[in-house]
């Protein structure tokens, strides 16, 4: 009835990289290119898979002392079958206070909605460093981007995005 814990180390040379699932999520064959829905559908029936699935990952990354996490994965933003990065840190035996450095490669709810809590604003990562492409906070608190989005990236984008950077604005580094 549960999922064993989610993580898998790999040593390579004096650095440990710890993978970490956050979940997956199901979702329509529409966001596929040079294919149509139909044929996209017949050979994921045809592999024996239900539709689109897309795992979400989390990536710790250990070395000279330090413990950086890149991505935090989907938190409560999107499906009931991700946001499990915390459980599965939490069976790795990782603290998150443990972690010093959060890389993001982009702000999409489901690499960076594990920030923090999204009902109490708390931060899930206290002491880390939040490292983000410069590009990344200007786009997502332009209002005029922002109100030209449509209604669902205005709330799963724009607005995640501000409420997940909030608590770190002391911490961000471009």
């Amino acid at each position: 009835a549960q999922q064993i814990p989610g993580f898998y180390h790999r040593r390579i040379g004096d650095i440990v990289v710890t993978a970490l699932s956050d979940g997956y999520l199901d979702g329509t064959v529409d966001v596929m290119q040079n294919i149509s829905g139909e044929e996209a559908t017949a050979l994921l029936t045809g592999a024996f898979r239900p539709g689109r699935r897309t795992s979400v990952n989390c990536y710790l990354i250990h070395s000279a002392g330090r413990l950086a996490l890149v991505e935090t994965g989907s938190g409560d933003y999107l499906l009931p079958t991700a946001g499990k990065l915390q459980q599965n840190l939490k069976a790795a035996g990782i603290d998150p206070a443990d972690i010093d450095t959060v890389i993001l490669t982009h702000m999409h709810p489901d690499h960076s909605a594990g920030l923090t809590n999204p009902k109490t604003g708390e931060k899930f990562f206290p002491n880390a460093e939040l490292v983000v492409h410069e590009n990344e906070p200007k786009h997502w608190r332009d209002d005029a981007a922002m109100n030209a989005a449509p209604e669902r990236a205005k709330l799963l984008y724009f607005q995640a995005a501000r409420e997940q950077m909030a608590p770190y604005h002391n911490q961000m580094k471009p």
